[in-house]
Parts: structure tokens; C-alpha cells; sequence
């Protein structure tokens, strides 16, 4: 008999790994080193004690004021406070000592933001400062472009990595080996189908479209978040129905209800990973990561 083993401590930790590679372009491999520095802060980040304090700041900002409450681990931000403007010095030093190779240059979100900087001078802004022109033959003043991020953003940016990604991640690996486990024809279905792919590379995996299907089913049957949050930024007269929603008011949108719901979604209680070859549903009946101009990244 095969021996049980716990899932979710294994997808967890290669979220942990896969957002790690992702915004710092270190390689942690937490299941062999569950004590590296990156991990253990990151757990800080993510304890229920932060989760805690992220709600209290949130909904009760004068309470949370007043109580002293901090939406996360202030040794932890401080670690990656360190670990963003250490990476960012040592991608510079290098830089100016030895041009990048296509082959050895980096793809993650540090040296993302690294290179936007570049090109913002490469434009004649200055990152730094307002953002004047390089060229004074006019006397128009250029605004600096808002997708360069200063260091405490870029700290930040990479907190929320992890506050945002980790748990969705792990959640919906989690619950995709589950579903598969209980639909055996769905799991030799996708089997099948990566047998097909000679390298897993994101260029090929886009294209296994069983793959994109099963994914797609599983947050549809278990979204990340169970609900969106909005607030009306204008009055707003709901159809036919007589009802105008005020401007200001805070609105949310049940996504696990909206997911199942029969009036856009044939068999909605059914895992079918097929009703994704070729979908035919309302594009805002499906919402796992909400929708619109706030879309989540």
C-alpha cells in the first residue's frame, strides 16, 4: 500500500520556492532547507498573527493606531527591507563591471524593476528626481512615467508577493491534485497530454490546453478568493430593477456563488475540465482573481 503523505506541505513549499526564484531570483529549495533566512521570514509574513494584523489596520485603522497593531512582522520586513537593496547592489556592481549575456541575465521581478529604471534614463528621466528631460531645447516639463518604483515600493511589491501569492498557490495546487485524484479519466486525460511535451517551459506549457482546462475548473470549483471587494465610485442604477447604488458604497461580490451558479454555467457542481476547450460563458461569470482595471496580476 502506498504511504500517505501531506500534499499541501509540498505545493506549499514549492510556492514558497517558485515565489522566491520569482521576485528575488534565489533559489531556496525549502524542503531541503526549511531554516533559510528567506523562508523563515516569509513564514513570519504569512503567520496568523500577521493575518490578523493586516485585518484590524484594514477595517479599524484608528483601532489598530491606537492598539499599536502592525499589518506584518516589523524583523521580518526589515529582512527583506535588507535582502531588496542588497540584491539591487549587487545587480548594479555587476552591471557596470560586466555586461549581461542573454544567456546569464536575470528574469525576475528585481531586475525587472532594475531595468525599468534603465530605460526611464535611457529616455532622459531620472528616477530620482521630478523627471525633467535630458534635452533642455524645450521648455516642457515631463512627468516621470509611474512604472519605475522606488526602493520602499520595490520592498513592498515583494512582501505582497508572497502575501498574495503564496496561499493561492498552494490552495489551488492543493485542490487540483484532489479533483484529479477523484476523477481518475480527468487525471490520465492530463497525464496523456503532458507526456506530449518534450521541455516544461511557459512557452509550451500555454499550449496544453487539457493542462489550461483542469486549471481553469479547479479555481472556477474552489476560487482563491471566495469574494471581491469594490467600492462604487459613482451612482449606479442596477438594470430595470429600480435600485441605484450609491456612490461610496462598499460592494461584494460572492465569487464561489457566481461560480456556480446554473444560470451561466451548465452542470455547475460537476468537475469538467472539458467546458474550457472551447468556453462559452459570461467572461465576468468566471472571476477567480476579480476582473477588470484591478485585475489581480
Amino acid at each position: 500500500m502506498c504511504e500517505a503523505i501531506d500534499i499541501r506541505k509540498h505545493v506549499g513549499a514549492f510556492a514558497m520556492d517558485v515565489i522566491s526564484r520569482c521576485a528575488y531570483g534565489i533559489d531556496v529549495e525549502s524542503i531541503k532547507n526549511p531554516n533559510h533566512p528567506l523562508v523563515l521570514n516569509a513564514r513570519k509574513i504569512l503567520s496568523v498573527d500577521a493575518s490578523i494584523g493586516i485585518v484590524v489596520s484594514a477595517l479599524f485603522p484608528a483601532l489598530g493606531r491606537l492598539i499599536g497593531a502592525e499589518p506584518f512582522d516589523m524583523s521580518a520586513c526589515r529582512y527583506f527591507d535588507d535582502l531588496t537593496k542588497k540584491i539591487i547592489d549587487e545587480r548594479k556592481l555587476h552591471n557596470n563591471h560586466k555586461a549581461n549575456s542573454i544567456s546569464k541575465r536575470r528574469t525576475d521581478f528585481i531586475q525587472l524593476m532594475i531595468d525599468s529604471e534603465k530605460s526611464d534614463k535611457d529616455f532622459g528621466y531620472d528616477s530620482i528626481s521630478d523627471g525633467e528631460p535630458d534635452d533642455k531645447s524645450t521648455e516642457q516639463t515631463f512627468k516621470k512615467p509611474s512604472g519605475t518604483l522606488s526602493i520602499d515600493e520595490m520592498v513592498a511589491q515583494g512582501i505582497l508577493f508572497f502575501v498574495a501569492g503564496y496561499d493561492t498557490t498552494s490552495a489551488a495546487l492543493t485542490h487540483a491534485i484532489y479533483y484529479l485524484t477523484q476523477h481518475p479519466e480527468c487525471q490520465q486525460k492530463l497525464y496523456d497530454e503532458l507526456k506530449t511535451c518534450d521541455e516544461f517551459t511557459y512557452e509550451k506549457l500555454v499550449h496544453l490546453k487539457y493542462l489550461n482546462a483542469v486549471i481553469n475548473e479547479t479555481l472556477r470549483f474552489a476560487p482563491s478568493f471566495l469574494r471581491l471587494f469594490r467600492v462604487c465610485v459613482e451612482d449606479y442604477p442596477l438594470g430595470n430593477t429600480g435600485i441605484t447604488i450609491p456612490a461610496g458604497t462598499s460592494m461584494t461580490v460572492s465569487t464561489y456563488t457566481l461560480h456556480r451558479d446554473p444560470k451561466y454555467w451548465d452542470n455547475p457542481n460537476d468537475f469538467l475540465p472539458e467546458r474550457w476547450i472551447q468556453p462559452k460563458h459570461h467572461p465576468y461569470a468566471y472571476m477567480p482573481f476579480g476582473g477588470g482595471p484591478r485585475l489581480c496580476i
